[in-house]
């Protein structure tokens, strides 16, 4: 008895050793090697197949999830695949009947991940083979352009006499990109292409459109004997938003402030209060209101201000009228909320004075001050209400610009001194919001101007063909949108940023064919081209006082 037991242990030791070889071992250096295919059968290339599979060997253990979510066979078949593992290698069988004198494409994408880390392959892999005496010996490839391109697939769709439609016509060849957002589609036959970028979140190889981000081609792609390989089509990806906007929520902050909640980001550069009134309609009154605003509401939330007092027993609406998102209008709207009988009576405050540098220091060249209130303003009384004067009590004349009813930016007309320190007086006396409300003192704020020594730069030219063409340049803060430059390309496509904050930037360029100033991505739905881009190959590392020059965009 003793015998066995001993026999039993010796047994399961062998195991739990063997099954502890699978296992990363613990302590060392931490994995960061990413996995790679290092084997593949059928060879690319391969003609005459006959098997009803397919081999890949990779250069450690992955992920078997990660590995089914990331091949794609081209054209598609109508059953799925059986997976068999031994080790390191993965024999795929399929379940359909190949045609015959076909090219089959697999395609397996960036997705995967090893065991040790997860680490994921740095870029997709693809094979071809023909179940004939020919292959097909198309590619196309390029890269797509996102913060997060890891997963995003490219569709592939040969043109026909039928009407292009993705949203429920399957792609007849399938890429995905890894995290450095390259694609590859090889075995290609000749002819025209339809190229889509897709984040599927569906997972249906069909085009959702509100729901999937996209990206379609610039130019037309044909195939061709003499031109089997075609680069560098690259994807910027957007979302097609079909949805207009619409009021969420509807609620008082008091007898004279509406809190507005849209369902969707609004471009509020083009509503103002004239977009809104109110319905008193037990008496059938219209209110018109005073003051439309963002203050201190979150995001999505705007404020409305009138001065009429509402009435706890009537019965309110509130109407909208063309508000508009970046792709829909939102047409009379009507909303019912609940009075609160809840009186204001707080002064307005100044939320916030920004500058238009870090740290909030002003331009000496052009400089602007935003200010930021919690409740509407009359932008005539905040004109009187300011000043703004140096050590010397010199007075220096400025603009107001409105932003909306509660933010503003002081214009200053003169130019200042560099790192220099001036004053801001805002007089609260002079301004009152709806109700009355408002406080007898001076709000005092110090300002500084920054200096030339605070910046960098960036010049250089663009080298293009068609002379009719308007060039955009755009230099992009790599980390924080939020510092964006764009530049039009002069008669002698040069371009110059001047007064660039220090930082790590991207630099592209982009062809405005309709010269509106801003990149067009194309659309998938009445298929349209995008505007053509190129990325400058090297981040730019922008250091103060040290200006970048002589950049060359091909």
């Amino acid at each position: 008895m003793a015998k066995k037991s001993k026999l039993v242990i010796i047994i399961l030791s062998i195991f739990l050793w063997n099954c502890a070889n699978q296992i990363p071992p613990g302590g060392g250096p931490i994995d960061t090697t990413p996995p790679q295919i290092i084997e593949v059968f059928p060879s690319n290339g391969t003609t005459n197949f006959n098997k009803n599979f397919f081999e890949i060997t990779f250069s450690e253990y992955v992920d078997k999830r990660t590995v089914r979510d990331a091949i794609f066979i081209s054209p598609p078949l109508k059953h799925p695949l059986e997976y068999d593992w031994s080790g390191r290698t993965l024999r795929v069988y399929f379940q359909d009947t190949l045609k015959e004198n076909t090219t089959y494409t697999v395609s397996i994408g960036a997705v995967i991940e090893d065991l040790n880390n997860r680490n994921k392959m740095i870029e997709p892999f693809s094979f071809a083979f023909s179940t004939g005496e020919k292959i097909d010996i198309g590619k196309i490839s390029g890269k797509i352009y996102d913060k997060d391109p890891a997963g995003t697939l490219v569709f592939a769709y040969k043109k026909n006499d039928n009407t292009f439609n993705p949203a429920i016509q399957l792609p007849d060849y399938i890429s995905q990109v890894g995290k450095n957002g390259k694609y590859n589609l090889v075995g290609l036959s000749n002819g025209e292409y339809y190229l889509l970028a897709v984040k599927d979140q569906l997972r249906d190889f069909l085009y959702q459109k509100n729901i999937d981000k996209y990206g379609v081609q610039f130019k037309k792609v044909v195939l061709i004997d003499d031109v089997n390989e075609i680069n560098e089509v690259n994807f910027f990806l957007t979302i097609e938003d079909t949805i207009p906007p619409s009021i969420s929520n509807v609620s008082m902050k008091d007898l004279n402030h509406l809190l507005i909640e849209f369902s969707e980001a609004i471009d509020s550069t083009k509503i103002t209060v004239n977009n809104f009134y109110l319905i008193d309609s037990s008496i059938n009154k219209k209110i018109i209101p005073e003051y439309f605003y963002k203050g201190d509401a979150k995001d999505n939330y705007f404020y409305l201000a009138f001065v009429d007092t509402l009435s706890l027993s009537n019965k309110t609406f509130l109407i909208a009228e063309n508000i508009y998102d970046k792709n829909g209008i939102m047409k009379n709207e009507e909303v019912n909320f609940s009075i609160k009988n809840v009186r204001d009576t707080i002064a307005p405050r100044i939320i916030k004075i920004a500058g238009q540098y870090p740290g909030d220091k002003i331009d000496f060249d052009n400089p602007v001050l935003t200010i930021k209130f919690d409740d509407g303003i009359d932008i005539d009384s905040l004109r009187s209400a300011i000043k703004i004067y140096d050590a010397k009590q010199n007075i220096f004349p400025f603009e107001i610009g409105k932003i909306d009813d509660a933010t503003f930016n002081v214009n200053i007309k003169s130019k200042l001194k560099q790192r220099s320190e001036y004053n801001l007086d805002i007089n609260l006396s002079k301004l009152t919001d709806v109700c009355g409300n408002k406080v007898d003192s001076i709000y005092k704020y110090k300002f500084t101007t920054v200096s030339e020594l605070d910046f960098s730069g960036v010049s250089g030219f663009v080298e293009y063909e068609n002379e009719e063409n308007e060039i955009i340049v755009v230099l992009e803060d790599s980390e924080n949108s939020v510092n964006l430059y764009k530049q039009k390309v002069d008669d002698t496509k040069k371009f110059n940023f001047n007064k660039v904050l220090p930082g790590k930037y991207l630099l592209w360029s982009f062809v405005d064919k309709n010269k509106d100033g801003k990149y067009t991505f194309g659309k998938v739905n009445l298929f349209s081209y995008s505007e053509e881009f190129k990325f400058y190959p090297d981040t730019l590392n922008l250091r103060a006082r040290w200006p970048v020059g002589d950049i060359v965009i091909k």
